[in-house]
């Protein structure tokens, strides 16, 4: 029914493992099904991380009805979900940024040419040449969290003091919880950029942490001299997370019925880990984490794609030096150039 309802009127129970909410005429809502609009599975992808917004930064309420400038496809073209997450014997095409979920890969070309643009044109032509090197989406989503703020640090030594809302604006919340610590969420951003080859490299139970410097949760693997990667646009999540300085590794703490409740984290700790299987030594440390969120939504009409002069200028969006380049490629020479100097 979460996919299937269409009175609005089905809802579950946030901590209740899938049990519905009391009251409900779940007759009246079966007798209702349909085929799955924006908004049901919006239920869940647009709320993912505790609210509306919070995990994706280009997914959240605003795409039941966004205007064209906000995504194209779902405003301009009224788009469901289905036309790109196209779903077969209820497989549903997805690959996930944060764990080795996919049913089926979602890709531009899938609708699109390989060379989008008209080649004629000169300018044009050249932008067909940077798809060998970008994805789609790094022109085509110039900012994410439009109208909504998105998670983007979130520190968990600070919790266990009281609420606080320490500055608040129209483009940034910094917000203490009790329960989450330090939280702040910020709209209109700007993306990040990594090279992706299709792959992330993923933090697993147990994996070594760096204590001193970053743990990188879901890093993106591709580089410069990868042939299958392409420069493509993430939202990143920076974290102190808690782990276990004796044994190496982040800690699973025991939140819900435990530290949510005792704000004790060693004690947290040591009922977490018992839960997954893993030892703890008893000192607990925070370290600094991050995080990737691959951004694909929120496509602007191509008139307000990012334009040359918005990364070919020194102050531009794009560090084609952390990238690998040796400056502006428009000016020392694209991937093919470094591949070529590598191999000499």
């Amino acid at each position: 029914m979460v996919c299937h309802d269409t009175t609005g009127n089905y809802k579950k129970i946030p901590t209740g493992c899938g049990k519905e909410e009391e009251g409900l005429d779940l007759l009246q809502i079966a007798r209702s099904a349909g085929p799955p609009d924006r908004a049901n599975c919006g239920a869940c992808h647009w709320c993912g991380g505790g609210g509306v917004g919070i995990k994706h930064g280009d997914l959240d309420d605003t795409l039941k009805d966004p205007s064209p400038s906000h995504d194209y496809h779902m405003g301009a073209l009224d788009f469901s979900c289905q036309e790109c997450h196209r779903t077969t014997a209820h497989k549903i095409a997805g690959t996930s940024t944060t764990s080795a979920v996919s049913e089926g890969g979602v890709s531009c070309v899938d609708c699109h040419e390989e060379r989008p643009h008209e080649d004629s044109h000169p300018l044009l032509r050249i932008l067909n040449n940077h798809g060998d090197a970008m994805a789609c989406q790094t022109c085509h989503i110039p900012e994410f969290a439009k109208a909504l703020p998105t998670l983007t640090f979130w520190d968990w030594s600070l919790a266990g003091k009281d609420t606080e809302v320490s500055e608040t604006s129209g483009y940034c919340i910094t917000m203490r919880q009790k329960k989450k610590g330090l939280l702040i969420k910020k709209k209109k951003i700007r993306p990040t950029y990594a090279w992706y080859n299709g792959k992330h490299r993923r933090y697993l139970k147990g994996d070594p942490a760096d204590l001193t410097g970053t743990t990188y949760l879901n890093m993106p693997v591709g580089d410069i001299k990868d042939a299958g990667a392409k420069i493509t646009p993430y939202k990143i999540v920076e974290g102190r997370q808690p782990a276990d300085a004796g044994h190496g590794y982040l800690v699973i703490p025991r939140l819900w019925e435990g530290y949510w409740n005792h704000f004790d984290w060693n004690r947290a700790a040591e009922e977490g880990m018992r839960v997954a299987g893993l030892p703890y030594s008893g000192e607990l440390i925070f370290v600094k984490t991050i995080m990737h969120w691959r951004l694909n939504h929120e496509i602007v009409p191509k008139e307000q794609a990012l334009s040359c002069t918005d990364c070919h200028r020194p102050d531009g969006v794009m560090d084609f030096k952390a990238l690998g380049y040796q400056g502006d490629p428009a000016i020392t020479g694209g991937r093919t150039t470094i591949n070529d100097l590598s191999r000499e």
